[in-house]
Formats: structure tokens, sequence, C-alpha cells
């Protein structure tokens, strides 16, 4: 489960924030995860709950939003909200498939005090 380990490097990013910005605590993270990343959102979830448990950061909420993914078909050129468990050309059943979005994770916004 990467998911524990990215939960970890989120954390750490969210404490340099508060710290280069002078806040005395952190409300939120608001997170959207692509749904081609290959993130579960639930595990993020479930992660964060453990690397926060016992620091500073115990009673901030972690809010993700699932972005759709994008990609393009190599045969047919049709474009289409794709998801790693329909990795088909809707148009003509291809699997030669590029990804055009939906594969990053972004902290959006980190509410604090």
């Amino acid at each position: 489960m990467h998911e524990l380990g990215l939960c970890d490097a989120l954390l750490k990013k969210v404490k340099q924030i508060a710290e280069d910005n002078e806040l005395e605590g952190v409300n939120s993270v608001s997170l959207d995860i692509g749904m081609l990343s290959g993130v579960m959102p639930n595990f993020m979830a479930d992660c964060w709950e453990a690397v926060i448990d016992g620091t500073p950061f115990a009673e901030t909420k972690l809010l993700i939003r699932s972005v759709p993914g994008v990609a393009q078909c190599l045969d047919c050129g049709a474009s289409f909200e794709a998801d790693l468990e329909k990795l088909v050309c809707p148009v003509c059943n291809s699997l030669k498939l590029n990804p055009v979005s939906g594969r990053d994770m972004t902290i959006t916004e980190i509410e604090g005090y």
C-alpha cells in the first residue's frame, strides 16, 4: 500500500507549509486525486488518520476530491473519460491508449489558522 508513504510525504509537506507561513495549526488539507493516478482515495483517508495520530496535526481533516481521468485512443483518436478499471476505448475497443489527464495528486488548499 503506497498510500501510507504518500500520506507521510503529504504530512511533511503540510508541516513545512505551516512553518513557512507561521501558522498555529491546520484545520484541513484539500487534495485532488486523479482517477488514473493509481492512488485509492479510501486508502489515503485511512492512512492519513494513521500518520497524523499523536502529532500536532491529529485534528487535521483530509478532504479528497476524485478527478476524472481522460485518455485518448491511439488507434481511432477518440478522447474519453477513463479510470483504471475501464482502460479500453469505448469507440473501437482498442487497448492502445494515451493518458491525457487524471494521473496527478495535487494539494489544492490548506486551511490554517
